[in-house]
């Protein structure tokens, strides 16, 4: 199965990283870039063949990935109608599916939000499927994205919600290591051992979660004995409103993410 990807950035390249570490055939991915400087370095980079040429990447593949910034979507669309009808995969946000298959009429449309994780084969993706989506091309098209994480298919009308926990999610939780590590860097820990702890306990938390079979807050109150320095420290995350303060930054991502869909 051949997979054509219109556009190779920030996503795009972790997923097709992702693809190739996972051992997808090299000779199976194409890319079509900006730029022929662009095109060489994803191919330095990621081994597969890249190109300029939107066209052909749309033409020779059996499946097209489209991996292009909302706004660029429109101009490539005249590249894949010109190709045989075939599944084509969009993570481009706000691109619903009504706006897709009203691009692309007739047309086996997949609408996903990946996140980058998937380059280390730790990703989730959520789909929505278009009605004119066979049974074996939800299979095929799933099939791809679980070879680097999880797949998780949801009502559209929940896509941006979950666009928020789980693509934007890495970020924020990016920002928290980064906190508590500057955290213990405030209590005396050198800069190298306080990311080193940080990163190393969120990593195993979060496999904990995972291991354990029970809800996050029930392990933190495990750990929290009562009087203890945990308890202490979880007094204080309550009493400044971590929940809120999540609760409200999923709701801006939210917003932001509706705010596309509307353009």
């Amino acid at each position: 199965m051949k997979l054509g990807f219109i556009g190779a950035g920030e996503m795009g390249g972790a997923i097709i990283r992702g693809l190739v570490k996972s051992g997808w055939p090299k000779e199976d991915i194409a890319a079509s870039v900006h730029s022929q400087e662009f095109a060489q370095r994803v191919t330095e980079q990621c081994g597969v063949y890249a190109c300029t040429d939107n066209r052909r990447t749309a033409q020779e593949a059996d499946i097209v990935v489209i991996a292009v910034k909302p706004g660029i979507v429109p101009q490539i669309m005249p590249d894949i109608l010109a190709a045989e009808k075939k599944p084509v995969i969009c993570m481009a946000l706000g691109w619903t599916l009504e706006k897709l298959q009203a691009a692309l009429p007739g047309w086996p449309v997949v609408r996903i939000m990946p996140n980058t994780p998937l380059a280390l084969g730790e990703g989730i993706t959520l789909f929505a499927f278009g009605e004119n989506v066979s049974a074996q091309e939800r299979q095929a098209a799933e099939s791809i994205f679980a070879r680097i994480g999880k797949t998780v298919e949801i009502p559209e009308s929940l896509f941006d919600a979950g666009t928020a926990v789980s693509s934007s999610g890495p970020a924020f939780v990016y920002y928290f290591i980064d906190a508590l590590a500057k955290a213990g860097v405030a209590q005396g820990l050198t800069e190298k051992q306080a990311v080193t702890l940080a990163l190393q306990t969120v990593v195993g938390a979060a496999k904990m979660v995972e291991h354990e079979g029970i809800s996050p807050a029930e392990l933190a109150q495990k750990v929290a004995t009562p009087g203890g320095c945990t308890a202490a420290g979880l007094d204080v995350l309550t009493t400044m409103g971590l929940d809120e303060a999540l609760d409200k930054t999923i709701g801006a991502t939210v917003a932001k993410a509706q705010e596309f869909a509307k353009k």
